[in-house]
C-alpha cells in the first residue's frame, strides 16, 4: 500500500469509513465490524506488501504488547489478522480523539490535568508491572473518550523490559524529541527502562501546566540538543499560578 494511496473500502469483514491517522510505520482506519456491528480502529503497516522484516517485527511486537495489557486506560486490542497477505489488528475505537487536539498549546484546567495524568500514570504503572515500556508517550498517543477518560495507545515502539530486541539498533533515535529523555535522544534506545516513560509523563504534565513541552527547538536536531544538554525552565516561571504540588511532581519526573 503506497503512502498516499486511497484507503481500501474494506479489510476482511471490516468496512473502512475514514483514515484516523498515519505514523512513521502504520496507518489507522476507522471501520465498522460488520459481523459484530461495532465501530473499531484498524491498524495496518503503512508499507503494506513492501514492509521489511524490521517493520513487521515492530508491528507484531506492538500487537503482542497491547494484547498483554488489560486496563481501562489502555486501548484494547480485539484481534490480529491478515488480509491479502497484509497484517492488521483491530482495536477499541475511542471517539474523543487525541489529547493534543485538546491541549492546543494552552495551560489546562487543574482538575482536568490532575484527573487525566493520574489515570495515564496508573495505566503506565500497570504496563510497567507487566514489564512493558512504551517509549513514545506524548499527547498524540493519549486518546480521550467523550467523557474525558484517557486511553494510552500506539505501542509501536513498546519494548519488553530486559529483552534484547533485534529491531532496535544502538545509535538509532526512536520516539518524539520533545517528550523523550536525554538517554533516548542520545540514541540509547536499547538500554531504556521504565524511567524513560516516567520522564515522558513528566514532559506531558509540563505541557498541561505551561502550554508547551519542556523542550521545543526550531528544528528536530535543535530539540534533541536541548533535551540532551539543557534543564527545563521551571513551570512557575512560565505559569506562576500552576499548583506547586503538580510542579514538584513534574520536575521530579523530568529528573
Amino acid at each position: 500500500m503506497a503512502r498516499n494511496a486511497p484507503p481500501p473500502t474494506a479489510i476482511g469483514r471490516f468496512s473502512i469509513t475514514e483514515i484516523l491517522g498515519r505514523g512513521g510505520m502504520g496507518v489507522v482506519y476507522k471501520a465498522r465490524d460488520l459481523q459484530l456491528n461495532r465501530e473499531v480502529a484498524i491498524k495496518m503497516v503503512l508499507a503494506g506488501g513492501h514492509a521489511g522484516p524490521e517493520q513487521l517485527a515492530r508491528f507484531h511486537a506492538e500487537a503482542e504488547a497491547v494484547a498483554s495489557l488489560q486496563h481501562r486506560n489502555i486501548v484494547q486490542i480485539y484481534e490480529v489478522g491478515e488480509c491479502e497477505g497484509l497484517p492488521y489488528f483491530s482495536l477499541e475505537f475511542v471517539e474523543g480523539g487525541p489529547l493534543d487536539n485538546r491541549l492546543k498549546g494552552e495551560p489546562q484546567d487543574v482538575k482536568f490535568t490532575a484527573s487525566v495524568m493520574e489515570k495515564v500514570c496508573r495505566a503506565m504503572g500497570y504496563a510497567h508491572s507487566k514489564k512493558i515500556i512504551h517509549r513514545d508517550l506524548k499527547p498524540a498517543n493519549i486518546l480521550l473518550t467523550k467523557t474525558d477518560e484517557p486511553k494510552v495507545t500506539d505501542f509501536g515502539l513498546a519494548k519488553e523490559m530486559d529483552s534484547d530486541e533485534g529491531h532496535t539498533r544502538t545509535g538509532s533515535i526512536m520516539g518524539t524529541p520533545s517528550y523523550m529523555p536525554p538517554e533516548q535522544a542520545e540514541g540509547k534506545a536499547k538500554h531504556l527502562n521504565h524511567l524513560a516513560d516516567i520522564y515522558s509523563l513528566g514532559a506531558m504534565l509540563y505541557e498541561f501546566l505551561t502550554g508547551r513541552p519542556p523542550f521545543k527547538g526550531r528544528t528536530l536536531l535543535e530539540t534533541l540538543e536541548h533535551v540532551k544538554k539543557k534543564d527545563p525552565v521551571p513551570p512557575i516561571q512560565l505559569q506562576p499560578d500552576a499548583p506547586i504540588d503538580l510542579q514538584t511532581i513534574c520536575l521530579k519526573a523530568l529528573e
